[in-house]
């Protein structure tokens, strides 16, 4: 697998995954509050995606990327099945966090959907799905990971509120479908040359899946009705910047180590929002904050087994 010749220097990949890790822990935020005004988690998760959608298409007629991710493609190889499995995994992440994150706040949703991440990024990075080729397995990457499933354990002990296992285990799936998310937005993003074209792709087939189960689900009308404020529609917008700069981030850093940047500004950012906005019947506790700190020493640990 070639890297694609529009990566970016690694220390620019590095801060630009940090931000999008804040920008997801944000999503995650405002697409909760969309949820609880709507009435409807799946309407929330598609009015996400075709936000998104309409964003991405205007700014890729606007500034000619689609047309020359088209164009490299037919030039290059032809995209392979499963590079297009990013719109399927990024559907399933903006429903569940659009679920989860009233329920069980965003720090813990957080951790737990970095628990999948990590241990999905091993198994990509494994077997080299990343336009940055295989990476191998490390103590270090095992060690890591162990430490983000010890953080869920202990940042869901002394909760208030009764524990809702299985959302929580959904989290978790989504964390690690989100590893192969970047992987096949990362190959898009290579061969078309366009991290827009590869954003595209993306939304278009989550917004086709996530409206077609909103419209089953609700009819297409809210039971909250259509009134909710102009802050919480943004979260498309939070979700179109997330995926253009992944798939142009992971081509510099693998599959793992985007994730661990990403989780870094994840993790960050969603205890600062559970500390200013926390989920109706739930604080932030001790556990709470030592499960945060404990995924950041788990990407700091982790980062040690980074290299080819």
């Amino acid at each position: 697998m070639t890297r694609s010749r529009t990566a970016p220097a690694a220390g620019l990949a590095v801060a630009l995954a940090f931000a999008t890790g804040g920008g997801l822990a944000t999503q995650a935020y405002v697409n909760g509050r969309l949820s609880a005004s709507l009435g409807s988690a799946e309407l929330a998760s598609a009015l996400n995606n075709v936000i998104g959608l309409a964003l991405l298409l205007a700014l890729g007629i606007g500034t000619g990327a689609l047309a020359r991710g088209l164009a490299a493609a037919r030039r290059t190889a032809r995209p392979r099945w499963w590079h297009y499995l990013g719109g399927p995994s990024g559907a399933l992440v903006v429903y569940v966090s659009a679920k989860a994150a009233p329920e069980i706040g965003v720090a813990v949703l957080t951790v737990a959907i970095v628990c999948g991440q990590t241990g999905g990024s091993l198994a990509v990075d494994g077997v080299g799905l990343s336009p940055a080729g295989r990476r191998k397995l490390t103590p270090a990457r095992l060690i890591g990971v162990a430490l983000a499933v010890v953080a869920v354990l202990i940042s869901t002990t002394g909760r208030e509120a009764d524990l809702d296992v299985a959302l929580l285990a959904l989290a978790v799936l989504a964390g690690v479908v989100t590893a192969l998310q970047q992987a096949a937005n990362g190959q898009l993003a290579a061969i078309t040359q366009e991290p827009l074209a590869a954003g595209f792709i993306n939304f278009a087939i989550g917004c086709a899946i996530l409206t077609s189960v909103a419209l089953v689900v609700t009819g297409g009308d809210p039971p909250g009705g259509w009134s909710a404020p102009a802050p919480q529609w943004i979260g498309g917008a939070l979700g179109v910047a997330a995926v253009v700069c992944a798939s142009w981030a992971v081509s510099s850093l693998g599959v793992l180590r985007l994730s661990l940047a990403v989780i870094a500004g994840q993790s960050a950012g969603a205890l600062v929002i559970d500390l200013i906005a926390p989920a109706a019947g739930e604080r932030v506790t001790a556990a709470t904050v030592l499960g945060v700190a404990l995924t950041l020493v788990a990407v700091v640990i982790s980062g040690r087994g980074t290299r080819r």
